[in-house]
């Protein structure tokens, strides 16, 4: 009488022997790798038995992976949405050195009122360091967002070092400082697209103690 499970028994042998023949050369090959101690430095050829291989972005795209773009903001772009009543809150620690009223004196630093556009070192009175002496122009906006940005590495030699690293928060104080005259406030620079702006000039004001020159 014939078995109704020869061909089911046939198929269980047959794959029982592929098993053992795929399985037992791994299993050996296992078994040398960790006996002989390099489990922790494999070639190329043993990490990767199936010989895969690894195309670089460059050679798939003909060229490097795309950089993350920074959309760079334009200083008068940032002057536009400022509020002067925050720059004046921000600049309250720099009335430890400067006076910001019309009429107020030079102290540790210069008198600020009118300080936009003035020449750097136009104060009358005022000892500045040879550093602002002989820096040539004037308090523009720009000139007083990078010295604010980073003071000591804008003018070097500076007795004022303070840094004011956020953008808005140097712009508040900016447009404060536009305020600080007899009738309207100095205009702000245009507003430029991200695309023409090239980046704001980075600079800094001090909020802080120690000598200040301005």
């Amino acid at each position: 009488m014939k078995d109704p499970l020869f061909t089911n028994k046939l198929a269980g042998a047959a794959l029982v022997t592929l098993i053992f023949a795929v399985g037992v050369p791994v299993i050996i090959q296992t078994m040398e790798t960790l006996l002989s101690g390099h489990h922790g430095d494999h070639h190329y050829e043993e990490s990767n038995p199936f010989d895969l291989s690894y195309v670089p972005y460059e050679e798939l795209v003909g060229g490097p992976a795309p950089a993350k773009e920074e959309v760079k903001v334009s200083l008068g772009c940032l002057l536009a949405e400022a509020d002067p009543s925050r720059g004046q809150a921000a600049a309250a620690l720099c009335t430890s050195c400067h006076s910001f009223d019309e009429g107020g004196g030079n102290m540790q630093g210069p008198a600020l009122w009118n300080v936009v556009n003035r020449d750097v070192g136009g104060v009358d009175g005022y000892a500045y360091t040879s550093a602002l002496q002989n820096f040539d122009g004037a308090w523009t906006y720009e000139n007083l967002n990078a010295y604010l940005y980073n003071s000591q590495a804008y003018i070097s030699g500076t007795a004022m070092a303070q840094k004011i690293g956020k953008d808005k928060k140097r712009a508040n104080i900016l447009a404060y400082l536009g305020t600080l005259k007899s009738g309207d406030p100095v205009p702000f620079p245009e507003c430029e697209a991200p695309e023409e702006a090239g980046g704001i000039e980075s600079a800094a004001l001090g909020e802080g103690n120690g000598s200040s020159d301005g």
